[in-house]
Formats: C-alpha cells, structure tokens, sequence
C-alpha cells in the first residue's frame, strides 16, 4: 500500500501522539509498505527525516499557552494535495490539527479513504476561553471530519464514549490501544535496577516518584506541587519542558527537573522509579503510563483516564484527582509498592502482554487494508 502518514509533530517534540505515529511509520515499513510521513517541524527541535518523511515547517507559538497546535504555511497545506494523490488510503491523527484537516479536505476532493486515530477527548482546561474554544471546535471542525472519515479508531474507551452522543460515525467505530517498543521497555533485573538507582542518585531509604510530560495544566502538572511538600520524605523528579505550568519557580528541596530525553535514556528513569504519578485527565491512557508499566513501575492515574482501558484496574493506582483523595491515594499506592514484592513483576507482565507495537502495527493494517479493498 501506499500510505500517507499525517500527525501533528515528529517524535522530537516529544509527546504521545507522536510517539505512536512513529511506531506506526515504522512498522507499515517494514511490512513492505510505502509510508510518506507528514508532520510539523519546529525549530528548536529540528526532525531528523528517515525515508519519505516530509517534514513541513510549522509556527508552534501557541504552545506556550499549554495548547500545542502547530500551524503550517498556507502553501505547506496546499501542497498537501500532491501527497494525497500519491497515497492509496490517509491515516490521520486527530481531527483538529490544521495539518490534518488540510490533509482531510484533500482526501474529498480526491477522493482517498481516510482512516483517523483519534488520540483525546476533550480537555478540562481551567481557562474558560480556551474550553470554549476546544467545544466549538470539537462541534465543528471535529465532527465534520469524524463524521466523515471513512474509519475511526480511538485509544481507548474513555475517548470513544466522549465522542459516541455527539456524531454520527461513518461506520462503527473500532477501539485499538497504542503499542509501545517491549523489547525497548522492559523490566531490568533486581541488580541492573540497583545500579541504574544509584547511578541516578537515588537514595534507597527514600521513594523516587516521577512524572513524564508537558508542564502544563492539561498533564495535572499543578496538583503535582501540594503533593510533592506533603511528601517530604520522598524524591520527586519531574522529567518535561515548560509550558503555561513552570515547575522551575517552586524551588522544592526534594524535587529535581530534567528536560525531555530520548526513549533510550527515558528507561532508565522509569525502570528506577517506585511510581510514575500522572494527574491528567481528558486524555486517553497515556504512552509513558505504558512505557512506565512495561519497565514494571506502577502508576498513579485519575480514574476517567484508568477507566479508559478497565481490564489494567488491577494494576493501577487511581484518584479523582481532589487534594484529599490525591494525597491519600498516593500514601495508599507507596505502602502498597513497599509491602507488594510481586507488583513490578504483575505489572510489566500486563504490561507487555497487552501493548506489544507489532499487535497494534497489524490491527492498523489490517484496517488500511479493507479501506483500499
């Protein structure tokens, strides 16, 4: 198949979206298929391209208001119609992104099917004018194109049951969790997780707690600091880049900052970790819970997000994200890490079990492959 790949950014940008595009350019490859990639470039963190990846530059200034949506020339998105007449069938990433709705308009026209992964639902973001903003996009833009795509997948149930009431599927929406690289994440041994924590400085008397993701108010970034002063026997390391939350300016003495790395080097953070403490909400079961789970560290979510895949509950921790409760659910989940000798070893089994790449690389084909048919 010819296959026109198109996402908001390339995996530089760090982010979960991307990280599953990446995964699918990939695996569609090395199944013999041709795969052109199109993406924003930015440029603080240029793409490195491989294959026939286009990248197209894009202005990603409204990031800083904690809302990435790149937005490429008015010539980029025009010339997108040469790469749909090339394709035999789309998959689009989200149905708001401009790139992807330029792409989408050009799919009509040509009339190419379209398979569309839609990755959120909405977002409670605390500032009204940008809620207000994502609903009447969300009624407009975004059941236009998820109306009319030929196929739609979601990541999990969470963002299908958000979507459901409010449009009208071409056909019956299908649910395919995101696949992460298991032989990448995996869980290290008792002695190689030893070493891995003392080279990162982490001392054994004291729980390393982690979060990975955007400073933003979308990632529950804010809740993160009432609990890191509540724990002050515990170490905190906040591993992202700045955005409308800047962690920077609390200057905790148990907490430490790095910024984004590569998955390589990511590992070994979440493999030293005793929990990853996500507080978002309005997102689907994010890509670094899993990498996290597959390196055997267990996770604290809020309970729409585990909701959104039922059959982890077992194996995650969860809150509805109020003070009280988030205090006390991450006191419950660090008694039960410290008393529980066989959870890192449940947890990563589920892990790799459930979200191997090549199982979601073959349910995505096997989709593509009845549109073109």
């Amino acid at each position: 198949m010819r296959i026109l790949l198109v996402s908001n950014y390339y995996p530089e940008h760090v982010g979960g979206i991307e990280t599953v595009a990446a995964t699918l350019a990939v695996g569609y490859r090395r199944r013999g298929h041709e795969v052109r990639w199109i993406a924003g470039d930015i440029s603080s963190r240029p793409h490195a391209p491989r294959g026939d990846d286009l990248p197209v530059r894009v202005w990603n200034g409204i990031e800083r208001l904690g809302f990435p949506y790149p937005l490429p020339s008015p010539a980029a998105a025009i010339g997108l119609g040469r790469q749909v007449a090339w394709s035999q069938v789309v998959h689009l990433h989200d149905c708001l992104y401009a790139l992807n709705v330029a792409a989408f308009l050009a799919t009509r026209r040509l009339h190419r099917p379209v398979l569309l992964t839609q990755h959120v639902a909405k977002v409670p973001y605390p500032n009204p004018l940008l809620r207000g903003l994502q609903s009447a996009a969300y009624a407009t833009i975004g059941r236009s194109v998820l109306s009319r795509a030929d196929q739609v997948v979601f990541v999990s149930d969470q963002v299908q049951r958000w979507f459901e009431p409010r449009v009208r599927f071409h056909r019956p929406a299908r649910v395919i969790e995101n696949g992460i690289d298991a032989d990448l994440f995996q869980p290290p041994t008792d002695d190689r997780r030893d070493a891995i924590r003392a080279a990162l400085g982490a001392n054994g008397s004291r729980p390393l707690l982690l979060f990975v993701g955007r400073f933003v108010e979308k990632k529950g970034v804010r809740l993160l600091r009432p609990l890191i002063e509540a724990t002050p026997t515990s170490d905190w390391l906040l591993i992202g880049r700045p955005g409308d939350v800047d962690p920077w300016t609390w200057r905790l003495p148990n907490l430490r900052l790095l910024a984004p790395m590569q998955p390589t080097q990511l590992r070994d953070y979440y493999a030293a970790a005793d929990l990853l403490v996500l507080p978002s909400s309005g997102e689907g079961f994010p890509v670094v819970a899993q990498e996290a789970m597959a390196c055997g560290t267990p996770v604290l979510l809020s309970e729409p997000t585990a909701a959104g895949l039922p059959a982890i509950r077992e194996v995650v921790f969860t809150s509805t994200l109020d003070r009280g409760d988030l205090e006390d659910a991450l006191h419950r989940a660090l008694q039960t890490v410290n008393s529980d000798a066989s959870l890192r070893r449940r947890v990563a089994s589920c892990a790799r079990e459930r979200w191997r790449a090549d199982t979601m690389v073959s349910r995505y084909e096997e989709q593509l492959m009845d549109l073109v048919r």
